[in-house]
């Protein structure tokens, strides 16, 4: 019996949940425990398990309805998750049944913006569950109940979820919440610590969660007295800082002063605050002034106005003549490698370290209420001296805290893509390295103090995890950020790397109590005792669970083992402690990481061993995220090896339209690929294999299109390319050989470069199948007679017209259709901002003779249109360039149609007869995209269009 979502599944309305969900930042349930990366939205979780529980009848919009309804994602249940009904809102209306009509009438997303996210409420209402029991024959009213029945139904027991690369722990948490037996397990002691608290911090319950709380309140409020009683955040003025600011600088050969490094020097664009350098005489450093500048002076310094770090090279101040490579003044034999004692650069280093500002804050009373005031200065005298305090406090303590584990005390390894630039650009070559003595101090106290706090597991865990929080927003990596209302030091993983930043932050001690504490308040939420955990090689499981979801590393894309040694330095020690039976090591040697050979053979391995622990009705689903056909084939192979079969492939956009996109050309949905056993294993051939292709990628495509929502479509044309490729890997996959070629071998099989396996030459074709099944509404009776670049050119101004703008959905579209060069039809290539050229843009470039054609048109440019030396570009000699160049000659007659008639009559001859109709046909359709929103471009040449069609269609002979 197939499944809810081996059918189908609401891609748009969870696309737009998922988003809610990420937007949230640390409103997320699972963001304040720690970093992870690529933890997937709980929503997406609870979508993916519930869809492969319930079954599929025959009444396929029912089983939608009934499947919104459950995750309160139908109309009622959205309008049910409402903060405030009618408060605040812009459909507002003194008449309830007014206001619920004007909340309908805005998009699913719009709505999303007044609603609580589904995790937040209790359920479906109690008439939504009579609904639900009524069409699925249970007898639920919860969650919890609808799961245990399913699960009895299919499995005979309560479901069993696992993860084998469990992370963040979304899939663990979000399965135990809902009623699942989870099962979770990482190699990445990291990754083990955060799921491990996912089901017992967060799911802990109430009592634990009050436990957890306090203690870390204690250690802060112990920490705190010491910090003040050592007087090292206080000055005389009854002020208290709460941020440091350094940089780095360095004293070039030939100049006599060192020079402070920035690659700006503006401290708040709100405040108006800069920093100015000033030459000392007699001196061989230079002085920061800090001032409150103009309007004018701000843009000035905005546009990076006194930088002294520029493009990989040092600038002098005071001459911008004068640069130095920063690569240069390494020196060849590279930086000096720091000493386990080293806690800032000695005298002889190449980069020192200075203090160059400091915020301070005061609570003044005005008009009888407290005021927070904030100032920014220079470091004055009595600032150094508490820096050499600080300094000489944390060295008292240095080697005892070291060897408690409260400071981190392991070496960086060696060779690693991210921790090699440690070694290279700052010369560190431990992880306390990457933190200020101040950094060092405050979070050494709070390590100390919480370890003589915390007496259970959980709260143990709960410090631990608040020490590598404040890691993550407190170290020498922390840039600092002066944009409007966002003055901080940015956390560390902002991105996927560990950038050595010229001028970063230390926050005071009063600015990482909320970055200390992981729980925000308590809840009933108590789901420990429905979760286990491992840390364990996926290739040393023993587990069998009736559903498995995975989210795999792949290709490098993210370096785990590295990134988590940043965390594992703060936990080291207590780790142990706490979790006697782990081993406190990322163990990089045995991460599945790479693509090449010995990757293969180890995801083979696990997803193999997954399969054998799961019962024959059992499924899973592997979430993917690439656009790579080649790729998409080596995945595909590898599942394939294993013993499974593709069913069904969903992407849900983790990015929205509606509430607004990330900048950079990068994947922006997750692949949903649903799998079962190969339970038989039969001989495909190709030549048959390539028919039932396209038959289910046109069937594919035909389902999708009819489940596209009124105004709201579930599917743009990165999805339709997807389910192209999960179409291609249904049909593959649920063969035991193609063409007598034995799997294992196809997948680790060695090839030249650029020779293409069986797998990805069907993959590709199925892709080519889909851009051509895909025709822009309004060209069905024309689109059979367009060469594949004119289809290529079309669809991208079809795709255009609706919004899209990544170059990398114009780049899937041209290996569609086969076209090699795109360059010349892109005005713009912007990663987020591709655009076609239009007709008057184009002009008379990219144009050539029509092979053939009895051409007398004697105006013609000298451009003609071949791209560099040798062969036009195809698209210069198709009927579809020399139809725009007519455009562009009725435009530029000021909208007479005769000279592009005329021109169109010249270059085809007496075939212009057989095209004419063809010709309206196209006319119309360009025409039309004017009129779509954000192709303003289009204007004039759209109307040149319009009158040109109107000519040719009354035109004889």
């Amino acid at each position: 019996m197939s499944t809810f979502i081996e059918t189908q599944f609401p891609i748009a309305r969870l696309s737009a949940e998922s988003y809610k969900e990420r937007k949230a930042n640390n409103g997320q349930t699972l963001t304040r425990l720690g970093k992870w990366w690529g933890r997937k939205p709980l929503i997406l979780v609870r979508a993916a398990i519930l869809g492969m529980l319930m079954p599929a009848s025959s009444d396929a919009r029912k089983d939608r309805e009934i499947f919104l309804r459950i995750l309160t994602m139908d109309d009622e249940g959205v309008w049910e998750r409402l903060k405030e009904k009618g408060a605040g809102v812009p459909w507002r209306h003194e008449d309830p049944d007014i206001s619920r009509r004007s909340f309908d009438a805005l998009s699913y997303a719009e709505r999303l913006r007044y609603c609580e996210r589904p995790e937040n409420i209790p359920g479906p209402t109690l008439a939504a569950w009579r609904e639900i029991n009524a069409h699925l024959g249970t007898t639920a009213t919860s969650l919890g109940e609808l799961v245990e029945q399913l699960g009895q139904r299919t499995f005979g027991h309560t479901p069993r979820v696992g993860d084998s690369f469990c992370g963040g722990g979304s899939i663990p948490f979000e399965a135990a919440r809902i009623g699942c037996n989870a099962f979770g397990s990482d190699l990445n002691p990291v990754a083990g610590l955060l799921t491990w608290a996912s089901l017992n911090l967060l799911g802990g319950g109430r009592e634990v969660q009050e436990d957890v709380m306090r203690v870390q309140a204690e250690a802060l409020a112990v920490a705190d007295r010491q910090v003040t009683e050592w007087g090292i955040e206080h000055n005389a003025l009854g002020e208290r800082a709460d941020a440091y600011l350094y940089c780095v600088e360095v004293k070039p050969e030939g100049c006599d002063y060192f020079i402070p490094l920035a690659p700006s020097w503006l401290i708040g664009e709100k405040s108006r605050v800069v920093a100015r350098w000033i030459r000392v005489a007699n001196a061989d450093f230079l002085a920061p002034e800090i001032a409150v500048v103009s309007d004018a002076e701000l843009k000035r310094y905005k546009e990076k106005e006194g930088a002294t770090v520029a493009d990989s090279r040092v600038v002098d101040p005071f001459d911008a003549t004068r640069t130095w490579s920063v690569e240069a003044l390494r020196g060849p034999e590279g930086l000096r490698r720091w000493s386990n004692d080293d806690l800032v650069p000695r005298p002889g280093d190449v980069f020192q370290e200075r203090l160059y500002c400091i915020r301070w804050v005061k609570t003044v009373i005005r008009n009888g209420r407290p005021k927070e005031i904030r100032r920014y200065a220079a470091p004055d005298a009595a600032d150094l001296a508490r820096e050499a305090k600080v300094l000489e406090l944390l060295r008292e303590r240095f080697a005892d805290w070291q060897r408690e584990g409260f400071i981190p005390s392991r070496a960086i390894p060696e060779s690693g893509a991210e921790t090699d630039r440690l070694f290279r650009e700052r010369g560190w070559t431990h992880w306390h390295h990457l933190f200020t003595p101040r950094q060092l101090l405050t979070h050494g106290l709070l390590g100390e103090s919480s370890q003589r706090l915390a007496v259970s597991k959980q709260a143990c865990v709960a410090c631990l995890l608040g020490l590598g929080r404040m890691a993550d927003w407190n170290a020498r990596l922390s840039a600092w950020m002066f944009h409007a209302g966002n003055e901080k030091g940015n956390q560390v993983f902002y991105n996927q790397a560990l950038n050595c930043h010229f001028n970063y932050a230390t926050r005071a001690l009063s600015k990482l109590g909320d970055t200390f504490s992981i729980l925000a308040d308590a809840s009933e939420n108590n789901v420990g005792l429905l979760g286990k955990l491992t840390q364990a090689d996926a290739r040393d499981l023993r587990e069998t669970c009736d559903l498995w979801i995975t989210d795999p590393p792949y290709a490098d894309a993210v370096n785990y083992h590295e990134l988590g040694d940043f965390f594992l330095a703060w936990y080291d020690k207590q780790l142990a402690r706490a979790f006697p039976e782990w081993t406190p090591d990322a163990r990089a040697e045995l991460a599945v990481r790479g693509d090449g050979e010995d990757f293969r053979r180890s995801m083979v391995e696990i997803y193999r061993k997954l399969a054998r622990h799961m019962p024959d009705n059992g499924l899973q689903m592997v979430m993917f995220t690439h656009q790579n056909p080649a790729v998409w084939a080596d995945l595909g192979m590898i599942l394939w090896a294993a013993g499974l079969k593709a069913t069904a492939a969903w992407t849900i956009s983790t990015e929205t339209e509606a509430a607004g996109i990330k900048k950079g050309n990068y994947v922006q949905g997750t692949v949903c690929l649903v799998l079962r056993k190969r339970i038989a294993s039969e001989p495909g051939f190709l030549d048959e294999v390539y028919p039932m292709v396209e038959d289910e990628v046109k069937r594919q495509i035909a389902s999708m299109l009819a489940l596209d929502e009124d105004g709201e479509p579930n599917f743009n044309d990165a999805d339709y390319q997807l389910a192209a490729y999960a179409a291609a890997l249904k049909v593959l996959t649920q063969y035991g050989n193609l063409d007598g070629k034995d799997v294992e071998h196809e997948v680790f099989a060695v090839r030249a470069r650029n020779e293409k396996s069986d797998f990805q030459t069907v993959i590709e074709r199925a892709l080519g199948i889909a851009c051509d099944t895909l025709v822009p509404r309004g060209l069905d009776t024309s689109w059979r007679e367009l060469s594949l670049v004119e289809r290529y050119y079309l669809r991208a101004l079809d795709i255009e017209s609706r919004g899209e703008r990544r170059k990398g959905m114009y780049e899937e579209l041209a290996r569609g259709f086969g076209v090699t060069d795109i360059r010349p039809l892109l005005k713009s290539d912007k990663a987020n901002g591709t655009r076609m050229f239009t007709p008057a843009g184009l002009a008379a470039s990219l144009l050539a003779p029509v092979l053939g054609a009895e051409s007398n048109h004697a105006a013609l440019p000298a451009r003609r249109g071949r791209v560099g030396a040798g062969a036009p570009h195809p698209f210069a000699v198709s009927p579809l360039r020399h139809l725009m160049f007519a455009i562009r000659e009725t435009a530029a007659a000021d909208n007479s149609p005769e000279p592009g008639r005329q021109y169109l009559r010249d270059t085809f001859g007496q075939g212009y007869w057989g095209k004419r109709e063809g010709f309206v046909a196209l006319l119309e359709w360009l025409a039309a995209l004017a009129h779509a929103e954000g192709m303003n471009e289009w204007t004039a040449d759209s109307e040149a269009a319009r009158i040109l069609a109107g000519r040719l269609r009354n035109d004889h002979a």
